[in-house]
């Protein structure tokens, strides 16, 4: 299926580039696309995506968008989709005014890097590898990606969108296809790059991306149930739901009293804590992960995989024919998501970075590097990760530090810390989980839209609205339930063709 829409989806960027103009809509929907006949539909940015990301890794300033006349307010209808708080003010939805400190940053990767560890992993058991390979995979992906030029304060690592096509691959096949898969991938997200390619991220729109959102932080809450299926199997449900329940509850909290700590590491320290100190029956990272997985030291370093093995497979037709498919999968979902959360990133915080790189291309650029980097020490890579730059900006973070701070604390974990870090409870781990769910639902901007199309309003615009609604309904669906790429790619070829078709019989 991915290898029938990518055709589509550069069709419609081709297309889409001599066929529709930019221009600026009244101030409920700032940035639009006018289609020749006066009629405004929303899109992500009135700019190239080029202009939303920043490649100096260390810049300091952080320039306002509403300060900057080329970029012009860009989702102001949206401001509170990815709010934090869930309230409709706009203030709730900016993260910070200022860059943040080092300190800040070092402790908000700090934080993203615990809120990974089950993950990658979780990652690692459902490929079928050593779970030092997802922890790795983590660290190799977050220090390249700032220093190549990612979107500062995006969050690379470890990424379940990107394993499930690939568990595929190698539950069937094995994982000795799994160096040549993410290869092919990472060669494919360079090409998008050195062929200025994911400016194709622009075609994804608000309610695209709401239910992109949807799907992904109802995958992400879901994934927590199997925390608290194995707590009831072992009779320690009550304590599991009550360790995680306080762990959500001073994430939540916290930061209404206190901003000087990040509020998902006091959670995480505290639960855990507590559930030692009382003797709770609790799961660890260490008692679920085979044996010698936190013992630390040297031996835990990566090693290079068998190029003599790999030559051989990339000379192989039948290889390659059968690696295509889910390589294409990954490419598509990675580019998205790593666009999206640069994206995330500037609607959170209400700033965009005024800089003379295309950024995006070295962002594309960045995750293929970290890709290849990582498969050849024998990892999956990943990609930027929507949810963890979510809690990496709500922790205080936002500058490339953060990312940096993240990768180095998952190495020290290994490394030297690895037998206290296996202490941690999981239900802890997935109080935290929980919250970057719920932050990740684009809970305001869905209610909009139902909004909207019970509004009364004239027959054409209404039909447009239920159009829109039409498309984030159809994406979240697909990208739950089905296959996050094929969500994504379907919500924009579906609405963009409604909206074609409407067009064409509403001029007769």
């Amino acid at each position: 299926s991915a290898m029938v829409m990518l055709p589509l989806l550069l069709l419609l960027s081709s297309s889409s580039s001599s066929a529709w103009a930019f221009s600026v809509a009244p101030r409920r929907s700032p940035v639009a696309i006018s289609s020749g006949d006066g009629r405004l539909f929303p899109v992500v940015a009135k700019e190239p995506i080029s202009q939303l990301f920043s490649f100096d890794p260390f810049k300091k300033s952080y320039p306002s968008h509403r300060n900057n006349p080329s970029y012009s307010t860009t989702w102001e209808k949206n401001k509170s989709a990815l709010q934090l708080s869930g309230s409709s003010s706009n203030e709730s939805s900016t993260i910070t005014t200022t860059p943040p400190t080092r300190i800040q940053e070092a402790l908000a990767g700090l934080t993203v890097a615990f809120s990974l560890l089950s993950k990658a992993i979780a990652c690692s058991a459902i490929v079928g590898v050593n779970p030092l390979v997802g922890l790795w995979s983590s660290v190799i992906m977050g220090i390249t990606a700032p220093l190549i030029g990612s979107r500062a304060g995006v969050i690379s690592g470890t990424a379940a969108v990107v394993i499930v096509p690939l568990s595929a691959l190698t539950v069937t096949h094995g994982v000795e296809y799994m160096p040549l898969c993410i290869i092919l991938s990472a060669i494919l997200q360079g090409l998008f790059g050195v062929f200025n390619l994911a400016k194709t991220a622009n075609l994804v729109s608000e309610e695209v991306l709401s239910g992109f959102l949807n799907g992904l932080g109802f995958i992400l809450l879901f994934s927590q149930a199997k925390v608290f299926k194995a707590a009831k199997a072992a009779g320690a449900l009550v304590p599991a739901v009550g360790m995680a329940s306080l762990c959500f509850s001073i994430v939540q909290l916290l930061p209404l009293v206190t901003k000087v700590v990040p509020s998902s590491l006091v959670g995480l320290v505290v639960a855990t804590g507590l559930g030692m100190m009382l003797k709770l029956p609790l799961a660890t990272l260490e008692s679920t992960a085979p044996a010698g997985t936190f013992s630390g030291g040297l031996s835990s370093l990566p090693s290079l995989i068998d190029f003599g093995q790999l030559r051989s497979m990339a000379t192989s037709s039948s290889a390659v024919k059968l690696v295509m498919p889910a390589a294409i999968s990954i490419m598509i979902i990675a580019l998205v998501e790593t666009l999206l959360a640069g994206k995330v990133v500037d609607d959170m915080t209400g700033k965009t970075d005024d800089s003379d790189y295309d950024v995006p291309k070295r962002s594309v650029l960045a995750m293929s590097t970290g890709n290849l980097v990582s498969a050849f020490l024998g990892g999956f890579g990943g990609c930027g990760l929507i949810p963890q730059t979510v809690l990496n900006l709500k922790s205080g973070g936002g500058g490339p530090f953060s990312s940096i701070s993240y990768a180095l604390a998952m190495a020290s974990f290994v490394l030297f810390f690895a037998p206290l870090v296996g202490r941690i409870s999981e239900a802890a781990l997935a109080g935290i989980m929980i919250t970057v769910a719920y932050d990740t639902v684009a809970w305001s901007s869905s209610f909009k839209s139902i909004k909207a199309v019970m509004t009364k309003g004239g027959d054409d615009t209404r039909v447009q609205r239920l159009i829109d609604f039409f498309a984030l309904g159809l994406s979240s669906y697909i990208c739950y339930f089905g296959n996050l790429a094929v969500g994504i790619i379907g919500g924009v070829v579906a609405q963009r063709g409604l909206h074609s078709i409407f067009n064409r019989f509403s001029k007769d």
